[in-house]
């Protein structure tokens, strides 16, 4: 299959998993639209430096820094300062405010049962909803984060009017224009991805917004009345009718603000399934369509070559050759190791089995245990060849073995063998490298059988045969240094048997520290 249909094929089923998580997603959810004013160029430099992580972010993690994505503007504070400086006018106002920034996000649990897909779609959507208000020319950088907790973006705009003059006012207003601007935001773009409006009414009391929520939250249908201030006979204090009949009528509004608020949450939600079905029904359709004009493009090739064959008397070999690719396939869906050892030490049959792989178990297909560890092997085949080292195979069992270069596992060995104390590794990277090699390694039984205390798993991780203490010495080193769970009784059980297998006590209260 050329390159092209396997793009084709690949966003297709990208936007039906998409689509499956979207029909499953529940919970609470709302958009969320905030404005800030960015009244000078200092404060303007300081988000910014914010955005761009030039300055230390407490609430950020460096390590995923790359994952942020930059949509508008420059890549670092500096350009998007220069960018203000070439759009804003030569006469500024000294009370002008100078920038006026958006954050764009949405509830943590939505905005986590998203996919990357329907979350840049979000986004992109709520950038040209900022563009169309601003001015594409007037956006000057947006960025979406995704090293914070919850996935979000962060736009800057220079607030000019039609002048061409510094006019926050016109953009955000007062209490009102606030309000109308959350309301336009939640029709045009969020209420689309199944992101709710929050409680309309910026004039509301605060208890009165809370009431309104409680009612919404507690999916309740009865109406709680306030009681009657009663009063006593000496102090008075008795509340009138109107009084009460207003303080009851403000309760039962607030009451119906809050179903009326969950009722239309439920047909937003409906709504957005329903879309979000129909969007899955043409993705499944466009699939179909493609699967079926790439079959029928193989079908009219294989037609004019078994012809040809035929015409020069070759028939016979060309079912031969049909019948072992029947036979090639068979054994790849099986798992079978073997072919990767027949075909160990020559690339363009490795190769061959590469394509056969990839078409008759797609990315994303479910695989057996026998497949898995297939896949395993040939991704390690795969390494070797890259680093130009040719695999030669003695067993088809160890084929996963043999190409295996597990440095950090190498590393841990060594270490271990002459410093029981201290642990191999002092770096977080160090550590997750070693954990990903163990379970990259390992199959998920195996692995299951490892956290329940058997080492054995390990006897063949590097190819040679580990001794007893080697096992139970790399065992204890991935109980400490893995983000996982295991039993103290497990752990003191490897304690002891490696004590046992060394022929002395003196490991019996000694285990790797963190």
């Amino acid at each position: 299959m050329s390159a092209e249909p396997h793009k084709l094929l690949d966003e297709g089923w990208s936007k039906v998993r998409g689509s499956m998580q979207g029909l499953h997603g529940e919970g609470k959810s709302f958009g969320i639209m905030r404005t800030a004013k960015i009244k000078t160029l200092g404060n303007m430099g300081a988000s910014l430096q914010h955005s761009f992580r030039e300055r230390e972010t407490p609430n950020a993690d460096p390590a995923r820094t790359s994952d942020n994505t930059i949509l508008v503007g420059g890549d670092n504070s500096k350009d998007v300062l220069a960018a203000w400086k070439d759009r804003a006018p030569e006469k500024i106002r000294k009370n002008a405010v100078h920038g006026l920034e958006y954050f764009i996000g949405g509830s943590p649990a939505k905005m986590k049962a998203m996919t990357r897909e329907e979350q840049d779609t979000y986004f992109r959507d709520a950038l040209g909803w900022i563009e169309n208000r601003h001015g594409k020319e007037n956006v000057l950088s947006a960025m979406i984060h995704r090293d914070e907790t919850t996935p979000h973006m962060t736009v800057m705009t220079i607030p000019l009017d039609d002048r061409g003059k510094l006019n926050c006012r016109s953009f955000v207003g007062n209490k009102k224009a606030l309000s109308d601007l959350q309301t336009d935001f939640a029709e045009k773009v969020s209420e689309k991805h199944g992101l709710r409006r929050g409680i309309k009414g910026s004039t509301a009391r605060h208890e009165r917004v809370q009431r309104v929520y409680g009612a919404y939250m507690s999916g309740e249908d009865a109406v709680a009345l306030p009681e009657r201030v009663r009063g006593s006979l000496l102090r008075g204090g008795k509340e009138s009718d109107a009084d009460w009949h207003a303080r009851a009528t403000e309760a039962a509004t607030d009451a119906l603000r809050g179903f009326q608020m969950k009722m239309r949450e439920e047909k937003l939600d409906m709504d957005a399934k329903l879309n979000t079905a129909q969007s899955m029904i043409q993705s499944l359709q466009s699939l179909q369509q493609s699967y079926k004009t790439q079959l029928d493009a193989a079908r009219e090739t294989l037609s004019r070559l078994v012809s040809s064959l035929e015409l020069a008397d070759k028939g016979a070999e060309a079912n031969a050759a049909l019948e072992a690719y029947a036979d090639l396939e068979g054994k790849i869906l099986n798992g079978d190791l073997g072919v990767l050892k027949d075909a160990a030490g020559s690339p363009a049959r490795i190769d061959k089995i590469v394509d056969i792989y990839d078409r008759v178990i797609p990315e994303g297909t479910a695989m057996t245990e026998e497949q898995a560890r297939f896949d395993r092997a040939l991704d390690l085949t795969l390494d070797a060849m890259a680093d130009g080292r040719v695999v030669k195979r003695k067993d088809p069992v160890r084929i996963a073995i043999e190409a295996r270069a597990l440095p950090c596992v190498q590393k841990a060995l060594v270490h271990l063998a002459q410093d029981r104390v201290n642990p191999p590794f002092t770096s977080r990277d160090e550590r997750l490298a070693f954990q990903a090699e163990i379970e990259g390694a390992l199959s998920e039984e195996q692995l299951v059988v490892l956290k329940q205390g058997d080492e054995t798993v390990l006897e063949d991780i590097l190819g040679d045969r580990l001794s007893q203490p080697q096992q139970l010495s790399l065992a204890l080193a991935y109980f400490d240094h893995a983000d996982v769970d295991i039993d103290a009784g497990v752990r003191r059980g490897v304690i002891e048997r490696l004590s046992d297998a060394e022929d002395g006590p003196k490991y019996q209260e000694l285990g790797l520290r963190h």
